[in-house]
């Protein structure tokens, strides 16, 4: 089991999840795949705060501030929207466990069959750690928001691709009972992966909170990598890219 901590500043917008991480000194060396071995190590990132509706820039809102106005600090009451919050990661034979914001989510990924090729399956199951009401943010394809690229067998440039969000809802996560989801890559009409090809998926939340208005996105959910060989290809879910451990 390997445990990684980061704290991450929180921001307003979905985009391909990047950044980097300073990393305390190491307790074991890390590899592509879960050691057998436990381990531990930790690792900070801060990210600039950023839109509020992904992926594309939002159009400014209201009346521009001064150059020179000074906003005014939070009240005590008031929850500061720039304010840090810590995202752990352990990693577990299932999968990853991530914690952020009183809520515990594991993940789990596993290759599909789709069509004539190759898909991947992430299967989330969150629960509330703090005894409170959790919202997430659900859009039509489910609180996930996905990006990243594809390496095509014998092409030297990777597709990149990336979620377009279309309508909103909420889904509760709930102290006293688990919370499912899923989602499935590729979407319908994307072309699925043939042998020799690999996968290259960033996670996001569209957004988590304690209540609708108050909900954030978290950018650095996980990552998931597949090669696609002989026989079934293997899922593997991990930590976010930028969130390094050596």
């Amino acid at each position: 089991m390997r445990i990684v901590r980061s704290a991450v500043l929180v921001w307003c917008s979905f985009a391909v999840a990047c950044g980097g991480g300073q990393v305390t000194p190491p307790t074991e060396p890390t590899g592509a795949e879960p050691p057998a071995a436990q381990a531990a190590a930790s690792a900070e990132s801060t990210e600039a705060a950023e839109p509020a509706t992904p992926p594309a820039p939002a159009p400014g809102k209201g009346t521009a501030a001064e150059p020179d106005a000074t906003p005014p600090a939070p009240a005590k009451d008031e929850t500061d929207p720039n304010a840090t919050r810590e995202v752990t990661y352990v990693v577990v034979p299932e999968g990853l466990k991530i914690t952020v914001a009183g809520v515990r989510f594991a993940v789990s990924a596993s290759a599909v069959q789709v069509a004539s090729g190759w898909g991947v399956k992430l299967n989330v199951v969150a629960t509330a750690l703090d005894g409170k009401a959790h919202s997430l943010s659900n859009p039509k394809a489910g609180p996930l928001a996905f990006a990243g690229s594809v390496r095509r067998n014998g092409q030297s440039e990777a597709e990149p691709f990336g979620d377009e969000r279309a309508g909103d809802g909420d889904l509760s996560v709930a102290g006293d009972e688990a919370t499912k989801f899923s989602r499935t890559w590729p979407a319908k009409g994307v072309r699925v992966l043939g042998a020799g090809d690999s996968l290259d998926l960033q996670v996001a939340l569209w957004g988590l909170g304690n209540e609708k208005d108050s909900r954030r996105p978290v950018k650095k959910f996980c990552h998931v990598r597949m090669q696609v060989g002989k026989g079934k290809p293997r899922a593997i879910v991990e930590p976010p890219q930028g969130i390094a451990t050596k």
